[in-house]
């Protein structure tokens, strides 16, 4: 793959994942994960093919790490030198993580129904329907990952 293309697909995931509130530069980190086919990457690897300094990368890896997108080990021999791998069972348990608040979301709109009164009947068929929608949704996505996780 020329360096053009790389850099032009790491642009890509750093939009994408911009859409999910990741900073550009932790987007690049995951967009490289998905592209590269090493699967380790050292702190000053990612800073070379990312093209970011020091403080940034570091700062996207803090962030990619409380979130279980990233992961590290030491390997046999490296000196104690970190090498960074996209945790893709952390990124499994995170996607359960958003059904479960969009599950407890649906619920706390039901409960809500219970006390709202007609005088709003606007918001209370937007919730009614919000409710369906995600219930539909989440019995989706619930099934999906079980399916393929």
């Amino acid at each position: 793959m020329s360096e053009i293309d790389k850099q032009s697909l790491l642009d890509l995931y750093a939009l994408t994942f911009k859409e999910d509130n990741y900073p550009p530069v932790a987007g690049k980190i995951l967009g490289l994960f998905y592209i590269s086919n090493p699967k380790y990457f050292t702190f000053e690897e990612l800073m070379e093919e990312v093209g970011a300094s020091k403080s940034a990368i570091s700062k996207a890896l803090k962030l990619l790490l409380e979130r279980g997108d990233v992961n590290f080990t030491i390997l046999k021999g490296s000196k104690r030198r970190r090498h960074f791998y996209l945790d893709t069972e952390g990124i499994v348990d995170s996607l359960q993580r958003l059904v479960d608040a969009y599950t407890m979301q649906t619920e706390l709109l039901q409960e809500t129904l219970t006390i709202r009164n007609e005088e709003n009947e606007e918001m209370n068929l937007f919730i009614t329907n919000l409710i369906k929608f995600n219930n539909e949704v989440l019995t989706y996505i619930d099934q999906k990952l079980k399916e393929h996780f």
